[in-house]
Formats: structure tokens, sequence, C-alpha cells
């Protein structure tokens, strides 16, 4: 496969990938952690995570308790430790996350269709990410590494990180076309598009078909349960 015709599937995960089953309890946790490590969760309860980096959703949380950026990225590995810790104990007893209608059978597709090549762009930091898709029997699909909300605060950042990462694993340059970013939010649309990578919207989150479209995404399904529809749409887009 060359670099002219193999194509990168970037998945986002949560509305994407994978729904939460068990979101207050989840939500909860995370509050109490925060608590833990910083002192405080600020107002965690009232930020907007939709499209955003943990890192963000953090800052924008803990900012009024005047928590800096640098003093979140230094106690990064305890949340990244906590948030797994959580979800370990959670799967103790019972589902967490949930594969989104087609998920596993059209990334088993895309695992041996020789056109693409799948990993990550998601706001999650990176071992929550692994421990999310673990949980909901996913992970394996994902060995190529993408890009994570550790990574950096800014969303629209992570695609050339992501770029840089997998062209070093193939050792040859993709150009930012051959990437294919898949969401669930403006925040994907935008992402894609500054950094010139083709973009498939899905409404299997909390937006509409509609207002995704507002967007002007390269093109928007329903979800991702067709796995054909899928494939013909990333093929041609």
């Amino acid at each position: 496969m060359t670099s002219d015709e193999i194509r990168v599937v970037l998945f986002d995960i949560d509305g994407t990938l994978i729904k939460t089953v068990r979101r207050k309890e989840y939500r909860g946790l995370i509050h109490g952690m925060l608590i833990e490590i910083f002192g405080t969760c600020g107002q965690i309860t009232e930020v907007d995570f939709s499209g955003k980096t943990d890192l963000a959703i953090y800052r924008e949380a803990l900012d009024c308790e005047g928590i800096t950026m640098p003093m979140i990225r230094e106690r990064l590995p305890l949340v990244e430790a906590a948030t797994v810790e959580i979800l370990s104990q959670l799967a103790e007893t019972g589902e967490v996350f949930r594969p989104c209608p087609g998920v596993p059978e059209l990334l088993e597709a895309l695992s041996v269709d020789k056109r693409f090549l799948t990993s990550l762009l998601t706001g999650n930091v990176e071992r929550l990410a692994e421990a999310k898709l673990r949980a909901a029997g996913i992970w394996n699909y994902f060995r190529n590494r993408g890009a994570f909300g550790s990574d950096d605060e800014e969303r629209d950042h992570l695609p050339a990180i992501a770029a840089e990462r997998i062209s070093a694993q193939l050792g040859y340059e993709l150009s930012p076309e051959r990437f294919i970013i898949v969401g669930d939010t403006p925040r994907d649309i935008s992402c894609a598009r500054h950094f010139g990578a083709r973009v498939l919207a899905v409404a299997s989150g909390t937006r509409t078909l509609d207002s995704l479209q507002e967007y002007l995404p390269d093109a928007v399904l329903p979800d991702l349960s067709d796995t054909e529809a899928v494939i013909e749409v990333l093929s041609r887009i």
C-alpha cells in the first residue's frame, strides 16, 4: 500500500465508538477524583464536555479555583491513574461502556481492508481512552497510536500530532487529505478542517443529522451501523 492509496481513519471515542451506560455514576466518581487530587471539582457540573479535550474540560472547571494548566499537567499522571481505577472498579459491578451500533462489525471489516488504517483522535487522555475501549471490547483494533486529550488542550492541534505519529510508524509521510476524522460533534469537524483532513460526521451522540450538516462535513450518517454504507463513504470522501 502506498501513501497515495492508504486512508487513515481517526475515530473519536465518546458518542462515536462507545456510549456510557452508567453516566451519572461515572460522572459522580470523576467529580470525587478531582476533589481528591485538586482539593475541588470547581465548576465541573457546568462544563459542556462535548468535543473538548479532557485538559480543556479540567481547565474550564478548575480555573475559578486558581488552578492553572501547568498545575493540571503536573498532576495529570495522578488523574489518569485515578480514572483508570474508577473504570476498573465500575467494571466489577456491571457494564460501563457499550459500543455504538455497528461499531464492532465496522472495525472488523476495516481491519481486513488494506485500503484503510484505523487509529484514534479523541479528547480523552491516553490511558483513559485505552481503558474505555478495553471495557467496551474494541481496544485491539487500535494498534496505531493516534492523538489524545493528554497531548494538547486544543482539539484542533490533535490531527497534526496523529499524522506525525502514524507517518513515523509507516515510514513515509502522509498528506492531510489521506486522513478521515470520524466524530459526532462540531469540534470533530472543526479540527478536521483546521488540519485539511476529510471528515465523516455521525449523529450517534447528542447532535442531530441536520445540526451536524450545518457545519458542512464531507459526509454525515445517522450512525455507523451500516458497515457497507460507511465503508463506501470512507472510500469516496
